[in-house]
């Protein structure tokens, strides 16, 4: 007779352990938006089930041949039963593979952002100080012009002061 627990599963999972610690942690502080796992394994002793282990040579009761037909129902069950949870455990990875990308993906949003302000602080500052020579040689060459043009009047003051008649030698004697 085949016994049935967890809703219409064939096998109990009686001869499962707990996950590790490590994991367990691991599973729950990147999971935390997923929904729980709806099986629970209890950390009970392994106890085999004798009706669903699989047919091998020498484990099988006599009998007839529908005995044989509930064994190896009993094993495409189990098969169906295993391949299902490690589908559902695949898919649990492929999402915490998913988050954690998704979470680096956010990390990366992030740093380049900061990134991005602060060279934009840059170039503002940067922008600002050319600014600011650009001001500073306008002045320069603005005062450079008004010294230039103040030179040439003391030097044309002076040709006025040394004319030619001037230029001649005194004489007393």
């Amino acid at each position: 007779m085949l016994h049935h627990h967890y809703h219409g599963e064939v096998a109990s999972l009686h001869c499962l352990s707990p996950p590790s610690l490590p994991f367990s942690s691991h599973y729950h502080s990147n999971m935390i938006t997923m929904a729980p796992s709806p099986f629970h394994f209890p950390a009970a002793t392994c106890e085999p089930i004798q009706e669903l282990l699989p047919v091998v040579a020498g484990n099988r009761p006599a009998g007839s041949g529908s005995t044989d037909d509930a064994y190896q129902m009993a094993a495409e069950e189990e098969r169906r039963r295993r391949r299902m949870i490690s589908n559902r455990e695949s898919a649990r990875r492929s999402r915490m593979r998913k988050q954690r990308q998704l979470s680096e993906l956010r990390g990366q949003v992030v740093h380049l952002r900061d990134a991005n302000r602060r060279l934009l602080d840059e170039l503002n500052q940067a922008m600002r100080g050319c600014s600011d020579v650009h001001c500073e040689n306008a002045r320069l060459r603005k005062e450079r012009a008004e010294l230039q043009t103040k030179l040439e009047h003391l030097m044309q003051a002076q040709k006025n002061n040394t004319s030619p008649s001037s230029s001649q030698p005194c004489e007393n004697i």
